[in-house]
């Protein structure tokens, strides 16, 4: 049952972003005994979300807007999963730009699971599903320091890319949308994110992370 969770959650969100609506995360109650993080929904801070019990700081990009942050289940226990978009202003003939970002709790996914490439793999399975074309292959893209796997997607004249990062305990995952790929870029190239690594558990393999320790 939560093997195809992920897979929903992720598709269910960009659908939601391509259509200028707030982004929806379905939960699959879990059937398995873990014990999930004690994460918060986190605060935006003069433009700035920040999540000190995910391990992170996000600045969108100039022009995009953060609306409020949720935590999707209950803290401790999984699934769960933290969640913020940040918007622009309508514009005429290619619709807002978006940036959205989420953490998924990968505690009660199977071991062999929980890496990048096969968090990723969900991604694209569900995408597909939903009508979302997957353009070349895989890719990787620095942000904040750290290495993601990147996909960019189609459907109609809207373009996507989700960038896919799978730490100790988490999977971070970031969604752009925009009116072409050049504007995917600018969009991802803006973006400011500062780790921690160690409450993050993103420290492995990270480099030239900006480190924040208490």
């Amino acid at each position: 049952m939560r093997k195809t969770a992920a897979s929903l959650v992720v598709f269910v969100a960009i659908s939601g972003i391509s259509q200028d609506r707030p982004r929806k995360m379905i939960i699959v109650p879990s059937t398995t005994p873990a014990v999930g993080p004690r994460w918060d929904k986190g605060v935006v801070e003069d433009g700035t979300y920040k999540n000190a019990s995910v391990g992170l700081e996000i600045t969108p990009p100039p022009g995009l807007d953060f609306r409020t942050p949720e935590l999707k289940g209950n803290t401790g226990t999984v699934p769960l999963l933290v969640t913020i978009n940040a918007v622009s202003a309508p514009k005429f003939f290619s619709g807002r730009e978006v940036m959205a970002f989420y953490a998924d709790a990968l505690a009660d996914y199977p071991e062999n699971q929980r890496s990048t490439e096969s968090y990723l793999r969900k991604v694209v399975q569900g995408n597909q599903k939903e009508g979302f074309e997957a353009l070349n292959g895989s890719s990787e893209n620095l942000l904040g320091g750290a290495t993601f796997a990147r996909q960019d997607f189609q459907k109609g004249s809207r373009y996507e890319a989700v960038l896919v990062r799978a730490c100790e305990a988490q999977a971070i995952v970031f969604i752009f949308a925009a009116s072409d790929r050049d504007g995917l870029n600018k969009l991802i190239g803006a973006t400011q994110l500062k780790l921690d690594l160690a409450r993050s558990g993103c420290g492995s393999n990270v480099p030239d992370a900006t480190q924040e320790r208490e």
